[in-house]
């Protein structure tokens, strides 16, 4: 539990962190990297809770005022949604291949979770908010993938491995330490 709420808190403060970087286009989602994190570490529950938590912040957020404008409960939905199901598709893949190898097992997982959070957002986006985007699927095809989801992806995909490889080195060192004593 408190693993769950420290990754909860780290969620918090890269998201408050991702409102000082000026972007011309979406807002960046750092916190998907503890959203992968938790997801391999505590499995797929935690990945949709970290998920869930991250798309009720995403709610919030002002840059989302314009979808909430137009339609609240499908923007409610869907930006809980979409994180949310990526931290559980996230956990049950690393949960699926981590027999195998944990560290490739993290890699994917954190290949997956900007995959589905920004498809479903462009499919959302596509059926529920393409006036945002001046009813171009195009404009909005270029907005989020040129700097939103190439970013986020490269982020998650470097970040996650490694903070997760960094957490498990140092459990074991705990672990071994408490068995010696």
């Amino acid at each position: 539990m408190t693993g769950i709420a420290i990754l909860t808190a780290i969620l918090v403060g890269l998201w408050a962190f991702s409102t000082f970087i000026p972007t011309p286009a979406l807002k960046l989602n750092f916190a998907l990297v503890p959203i992968v994190v938790g997801a391999c570490i505590y499995g797929p529950w935690c990945g949709l809770f970290l998920g869930a938590v991250d798309g009720i912040l995403v709610v919030i957020d002002p840059a989302t005022a314009g979808f909430l404008a137009i339609n609240p409960v499908v923007t409610i939905l869907l930006c809980v949604l979409k994180t949310g199901l990526a931290g559980l598709a996230s956990g049950f893949l690393f949960k699926l291949l981590h027999k195998l190898n944990d560290l490739v097992a993290c890699f994917v997982a954190s290949l997956v979770v900007p995959v589905i959070n920004t498809g479903l957002f462009l499919l959302g986006s596509i059926i529920f908010f393409l006036e945002i985007f001046g009813g171009d699927v195009m404009v909005l095809l270029s907005v989020v993938f040129t700097l939103n989801f190439a970013i986020e992806f490269v982020i998650a995909i470097v970040m996650s491995p490694v903070i997760y490889k960094i957490i498990s080195i140092f459990s074991k060192t705990i672990m071994r330490k408490e068995a010696e004593e």
